[in-house]
């Protein structure tokens, strides 16, 4: 089969591998209808866990929907035949962490992620045909007919996440609510973030064309290549402050903005992932201004896959809007790099593997 592998750093490819197979009465294999690029795929491309990674091995991707084609002898809630889709972390159901909600803290898996390297359970990734699923009743879900192809890539990480996002920020009716980083999850966070009632949106990035899609769902967009931004946030809101800022860029200068344009007592909810350290936290600031800080950059996606079908279902939001450019799995490399350099308005790609019956 084919699969997705990375090759280097800003490289990657294509290679032949074999087809997987059950390991565990628990495992299901899937054929792969649609896969996506996330955002936090790209550390893995720009090099940032280049030492967890095998070149020329390691699959990638781990946001996916497919058809199951063969499953384990234990597993009892799925058939050949039925579409599923997994969260990004695979967890057992059944060990302290998964049984606290901790579900990308596995102590079973050890914190497994497709397509992210050794240091994740050096698992497959989902940029392939076909994927090997483990533990396959704990962490995923039957996608419900009503449900596209197109709309479920978003259940395995973005749409679960900005619900995370939006419910560790706690926005009461009339607040004054920030999104700083307008990709994917950002665009989701801020569109669920207009159903809370928030009285005014704010929308921060340095891509034109994702400020553009903010300014649809009428936020007021600001680029954060002005360097006077955080004063424009502070005189349009009359001196006051957002009363919220979901922070979902992963850079550390995001997180020092998010933290300037919030109102004494604010809450920072953050969704951006973060790799490395060093970087400086005034926590006098932090403290005299009463401030509260959620960091949920690794998602417990798990708890909220559910819900997130719930609200496709109900047509509260519609994820596929979101996507703006689609390739075939032999283009994977033109994918990535266009997603990278965030080139010709991309927001979201669709990835489609050859074969399956696309819906």
């Amino acid at each position: 089969m084919k699969a997705a592998v990375y090759k280097g750093i800003r490289d990657v490819g294509i290679r032949e591998k074999d087809m997987p197979t059950i390991q565990h009465p628990d495992d299901v294999i899937i054929r792969v209808q649609r896969t996506s690029i996330c955002g936090s795929d790209l550390y893995i491309y720009r090099g940032d866990l280049h030492e967890t990674m095998g070149p020329g091995e390691s699959g990638l991707g781990h946001e996916m929907v497919g058809t199951v084609v063969e499953v384990g002898p234990s597993v009892t809630r799925y058939r050949v035949g039925d579409r599923i889709t997994a969260a990004y972390s695979v967890s057992c159901g059944s060990c302290p962490s998964c049984r606290l909600g901790m579900t990308a803290h596995c102590e079973t898996t050890n914190k497994a992620v497709y397509g992210f390297g050794r240091a994740f359970g050096n698992l497959e990734g989902a940029q392939a045909e076909y994927l090997r699923i483990p533990h396959a009743e704990a962490h995923t879900e039957r996608v419900p007919e009503t449900i596209s192809d197109d709309q479920a890539i978003f259940l395995s990480c973005n749409l679960p996440a900005a619900i995370t996002g939006v419910e560790n920020a706690q926005i009461q009716l009339g607040d004054y609510v920030g999104v700083v980083g307008l990709g994917t999850t950002g665009q989701l966070a801020l569109r669920l973030a207009a159903n809370r009632g928030a009285a005014r949106l704010f929308a921060l990035d340095r891509v034109p064309a994702r400020l553009a899609k903010a300014a649809q769902v009428g936020a007021q967009t600001i680029p954060v290549s002005d360097p006077n931004c955080v004063e424009q946030v502070w005189e349009l809101t009359a001196g006051h402050g957002l009363d919220v800022v979901i922070e979902a860029a992963g850079q550390r200068d995001a997180f020092d903005l998010a933290l300037q344009l919030l109102r004494p007592g604010g809450t920072y909810s953050g969704l951006g992932v973060y790799v490395g350290g060093g970087h400086p936290l005034n926590i006098g600031d932090v403290f005299l201004r009463d401030l509260r800080i959620f960091t949920y950059g690794f998602d417990n996606t798990r708890g909220h896959m559910w819900p997130a079908i719930r609200l496709i279902e109900r047509g509260v939001i519609d994820p596929a809007t979101l996507i703006t450019h689609r390739f075939t799995l032999d283009q994977i490399a033109d994918a990535y790099r266009l997603f990278d350099q965030a080139e010709d308005g991309v927001i979201k790609v669709a990835v489609h593997p050859p074969g399956g019956n696309h819906r």
